[in-house]
């Protein structure tokens, strides 16, 4: 799962050069984005990957955060579909689904192809998004259910010995590292008693960005992961338009950048020393505000070079969005083996992983800027911990929700 992501650059101003978080944007606008389609009528997972991302952020403030509550929800929407009434009701509205009457017999194939047509294409983006679900060896698994795992919800099924914590953690340690390449290594650090079902859930982006940058002008420069403390991280420049937004209520500036597979990054940089209260006004923002043209001003952008890996423990998060009978007795879960006693999940990991690097689908013509003084094209900076939104451009879904505070992190 990769990605590449971002360029930008601030206004013309009678004050001349600033760095990001003083001075307004330039209102010299050019051409007028195009507004973007409806959001989608069967999925909106903005409240659910919000709510999600408030409870993943409260004891890892100093950490970077990253998700995909997108492709979390395939595995979900699996499971919530074998779980009794009451339960897929919760999940499926938790996770932001509209209402709907499907038969059973038609509920699968309805809800995983509307999923899988949010994922970006893999021909133009680089993608590789799957689950594991890991099951007791004691437990008779249906081939059926194997079967409808892994064709409509990109699930695979594998048998675990839960009894030795050992034997377990280097079944569940050797079949992730297959299947991720070797991006997520170590699963699980303990095991309740009770363990029946765990849930592994990974994606990996590269995509390419809609006008590439020069990884001849890509330099180190300075990050300043606090008042205190700065270090050098790779940054890409970029000369041109960019939809830039000044956001005085989240004291913060927003940068949309667009994707060539179907989808578009956006990046909210807070001033210094204001993250935390950006992220509290951010879980509250109406999501449109996100999805929305910013209006386009000419800047040169500075942006961190990185690949950004997430490994969470997702269960106790999810739990506190409101989805949490999925995960207790009440969860009812049936159809997956012969054994009559209904299961419940007991926990689930998600690992993923962003990169940003240079790589675009095509120059952007800026020849209109030369006549400029270079002096008088704004800067902006990414020059410190900043949040990023990645969502695909015909429903609104998010792909990708997060927190960069350390470029250079590799955990």
């Amino acid at each position: 799962m990769a990605h590449p992501i971002l360029s930008l650059w601030l206004l013309v101003s009678r004050l001349g050069p600033h760095a990001c978080g003083q001075g307004a944007p330039d209102q010299e606008n050019l051409p007028t984005a195009v507004t973007p389609p409806a959001s989608s009528t069967f999925l909106n997972n903005s409240h659910f990957a919000f709510s999600l991302y408030r409870h993943m952020v409260a004891p890892n403030p100093s950490r970077n955060i990253l998700f995909s509550p997108l492709s979390f929800t395939i595995p979900l929407t699996l499971l919530a579909l074998k779980a009794n009434a009451d339960v897929r009701t919760q999940v499926l509205q938790g996770l932001g689904f509209s209402p709907t009457r499907v038969p059973d017999n038609q509920a699968h194939v309805h809800y995983s192809q509307l999923l899988r047509g949010l994922l970006p294409p893999a021909g133009e983006c680089r993608t590789d998004t799957g689950s594991i679900l890991f099951v007791g060896q004691k437990q008779i698994v249906l081939p059926k259910f194997t079967d409808l795992a892994q064709n409509l919800y990109l699930t695979e099924v594998s048998f675990t010995c839960f009894k030795n914590f050992q034997t377990a953690r280097d079944q569940m340690d050797h079949f992730t590292r297959k299947k991720t390449h070797g991006k997520i290594g170590t699963l699980v650090q303990d095991l309740k008693a009770d363990t029946v079902l765990i849930l592994a859930n990974y994606m990996f982006f590269k995509g390419k960005w809609k006008y590439r940058f020069d990884p001849k002008l890509t330099e180190l420069r300075p990050f300043s992961l606090s008042q205190e403390l700065t270090i050098l991280v790779p940054t890409m420049l970029r000369l041109g338009w960019f939809q830039l937004q000044r956001l005085y209520h989240l004291h913060s500036y927003a940068l949309q950048l667009p994707l060539i597979c179907n989808s578009t990054a956006v990046f909210i940089l807070p001033d210094m020393g204001k993250v935390r209260e950006t992220e509290e006004g951010l879980v509250n923002e109406n999501f449109d505000t996100w999805t929305q043209p910013f209006p386009l001003s000419r800047r040169r952008l500075y942006f961190p070079k990185f690949s950004l890996p997430g490994n969470f423990q997702l269960d106790h998060p999810v739990t506190e969005t409101g989805i949490s009978d999925l995960f207790s007795c009440h969860a009812g879960i049936s159809g997956i083996s012969l054994q009559i006693m209904p299961m419940k999940v007991s926990q689930v990991e998600q690992g993923v992983e962003l990169t940003v690097d240079e790589e675009g689908a095509e120059e952007e013509d800026i020849t209109n800027l030369w006549s400029f003084p270079m002096s008088l094209i704004p800067a902006i900076h990414f020059n410190r911990p900043f949040l990023l939104l990645v969502f695909e451009e015909s429903s609104h879904n998010l792909l990708f929700m997060g927190k960069v505070m350390n470029p250079n992190a590799k955990s």
